[in-house]
C-alpha cells in the first residue's frame, strides 16, 4: 500500500472518531441539574418530613405597658405683648430728646422722650409769679382785716369800714385760688412735654428722631406689656377639630434653648384665615422675668390628648382582618405561637395607640413579623421592646424660667 494512501486512511479515522465523541460522550458531560418550574403562586414541595407550619416566624414584639400618655401637636408662632399702647406727645412741639432705645425694658414713669419745653417753662414760671403776688395781696388783706377788727372793738372805725376789710380779704383769696389753679394748668402744660411710660414693658420700633416736629397723632413708639404674653399659633385646617381652649402648651424659643415655658390655649380665632387656611390660636405664657420678647419665634407643642394609666402600643402592631380599613386586632405571643386577638382602640396616634379593650398589660404583640404570620403560626423572638418609652412627653408642668 503507498505510504501517501496509509496518511488518508488515518485522517479518515481520526475524523470519525471525533464525530463519535461529539455525538455520544460530550452531552454526558456536559448534562447538568434538572430545572422545573413552578407556575406563579405555587410553593414548592416541603422536603419529606418537615411541615412548612413546623418553620418557626422571627418577629420582634412589645410588651403592652400602661404610662402616662400624652399626644403632642408641633406648631410654630410668633410672640407679642399681651397688651401694646401707642406711645404719642399730647401736645405739638418739636423733639429735644429721645431716651430710650429698641428693646429696652422699662419701668411705668419712666421718661422716655421730651420737647422743646421754653415756652412752657416760661409759663409755669409767670403763672408761679402771679401766685406769688396773689399770696402777698392776700397777706396784706389779712393783716388790715385784723386790724380793723381791734379798731371796731375798739369803737374806733365804724362797721362798713369793717366789712369792706373782710370783702377785700375774700377778693384776694379768690385771686390766690386762681392764681394756683393756672400754676397747676401751666405744669400740667409742661409736663406734656414729657413722654413716659405708662405701664412697666418692653419698647418696640422708634418711630421719631431728635429734631421732628410732632403732633398728638404722631407715634412716637409702641410699648408692650410683658409681664404675661401671648404666643400666636397658626392651626391648619386638619388639626382644628383638635384644639380647644385650655389645652396645655409647652413654648421655647430659639433665643433660649434650655428654658421651656408653660401656657394654656386662651383665645381660639372664630374663623379660618382666607390665604393661609389656618386659624389663629393665643397661648397666654406667664412671663415674670421679662424673657420672652415679642417678636420672638417660637416652638410650640398643644397637648391635645392626655390620660393618665393608658394601655399603650406601637400602630405597628394593629391588624386590620376584615378589611374595612379600621383597626380591630393584634397578634400576641403565646408561649411559642402566635395568637390573632380582637380588641378596640381608644386614641390612635402616627406612631403609638390606646388599647381600650382586648389586650392586657404585660402581653406581647408583635410589632413584626419576617415572614407570614396567622393564628398559630410558630414564632421565634427576635427582640422585645420594653415600655421604657413615654412618647413626646416633655417635663412640660415645669414653670417658666426655671
Amino acid at each position: 500500500m503507498p505510504k501517501r494512501f496509509q496518511t488518508v486512511v488515518i485522517f479518515l479515522a481520526l475524523i470519525l472518531g471525533g464525530v463519535v465523541v461529539v455525538q455520544w460522550i460530550l452531552p454526558a458531560l456536559l448534562q447538568g441539574p434538572k430545572v422545573t418550574r413552578l407556575p406563579p403562586g405555587v410553593k414548592p414541595a416541603a422536603a419529606p418530613g418537615m411541615e412548612e407550619e413546623a418553620v418557626p416566624v422571627a418577629v420582634r414584639t412589645f410588651k403592652a405597658a400602661r404610662i402616662e400618655f400624652t399626644d403632642l401637636l408641633p406648631t410654630m408662632g410668633t410672640v407679642w405683648g399681651e397688651s401694646e399702647v401707642e406711645l404719642k406727645f399730647e401736645v405739638n412741639g418739636v423733639v429735644k430728646s429721645v431716651d430710650f432705645r429698641e428693646g429696652d425694658l422699662v419701668t411705668q414713669g419712666q421718661v422716655l422722650a421730651t420737647l422743646e419745653d421754653r415756652d412752657a417753662t416760661l409759663r409755669a414760671e409767670y403763672a408761679e409769679g402771679k401766685q406769688r403776688t396773689a399770696q402777698t395781696q392776700l397777706d396784706l388783706a389779712e393783716k388790715r382785716l385784723s386790724i380793723n377788727q381791734d379798731l371796731y372793738r375798739l369803737g374806733a372805725i365804724i362797721r362798713p369800714k369793717l366789712e369792706e376789710s373782710q370783702l377785700e380779704v375774700e377778693q384776694a383769696r379768690a385771686q390766690v385760688e386762681t392764681a394756683e389753679k393756672e400754676v397747676e394748668l401751666a405744669r400740667a402744660e409742661l409736663d406734656k412735654t414729657k413722654l413716659s411710660a405708662p405701664i412697666d414693658g418692653v419698647m418696640g420700633t422708634r418711630e421719631i428722631d431728635a429734631g421732628e416736629y410732632v403732633t398728638p397723632q404722631s407715634v412716637v413708639a409702641t410699648l408692650m406689656d410683658v409681664k404675661s404674653v401671648y404666643v400666636e399659633l397658626g392651626i391648619i385646617e386638619r388639626d382644628i377639630e383638635r384644639i380647644k381652649l385650655g389645652q396645655r402648651v409647652k413654648v421655647s424659643v430659639d433665643s433660649l434653648p434650655n428654658i421651656p415655658f408653660e401656657g394654656k390655649i386662651d383665645n381660639l380665632a372664630p374663623l379660618v384665615e382666607g390665604k393661609s387656611r389656618t386659624l389663629t390660636a393665643k397661648v397666654k405664657v406667664e412671663n415674670p422675668q421679662g424673657k420672652l420678647l415679642p417678636g420672638m419665634f417660637a416652638r410650640s407643642e398643644i397637648a391635645v390628648f392626655e390620660k393618665p394609666n393608658a394601655l399603650v402600643v406601637p400602630t405597628s402592631a394593629l391588624r386590620d382582618t376584615d378589611g374595612d380599613g379600621k383597626f380591630d386586632s393584634v397578634f400576641v405571643i403565646e408561649g411559642e405561637q402566635a395568637k390573632l386577638k380582637p380588641m378596640s382602640l381608644g386614641y390612635l396616634t402616627t406612631d403609638y395607640a390606646e388599647i381600650a379593650d382586648g389586650v392586657q398589660e404585660g402581653e406581647q404583640v408583635v410589632t413584626e413579623a419576617r415572614g407570614p404570620l396567622k393564628e398559630g403560626s410558630k414564632v421565634t423572638l427576635l427582640e422585645t421592646e420594653e415600655a421604657g418609652m413615654k412618647r413626646a412627653e416633655p417635663e412640660i408642668a415645669q414653670k417658666a424660667g426655671e
